[in-house]
């Protein structure tokens, strides 16, 4: 969250966006995940396990989130 808010406050606003978020949630967690035996026999990564996640966050507040 610290890291959507400087992306924001770089770009001159003071409220945090759904696309700051996005933005910034990859580097900021890719060395949070710890893939076990089987995603890695899978051929899954840490990045593809995200990028799935954040194509569930809704693009603006009007937007239902995605199970």
């Amino acid at each position: 969250m610290l890291a959507a808010k400087v992306n924001a406050l770089v770009q001159g606003r003071f409220n945090v966006s759904f696309e700051d978020i996005r933005k910034v949630a990859v580097p900021a967690l890719r060395h949070r995940l710890i893939l076990n035996f089987e995603a890695e026999a899978e051929g899954l990564t840490t990045d593809a396990i995200l990028q799935d996640i954040l194509e569930k966050v809704p693009k603006s507040a009007d937007q239902p989130v995605t199970a």
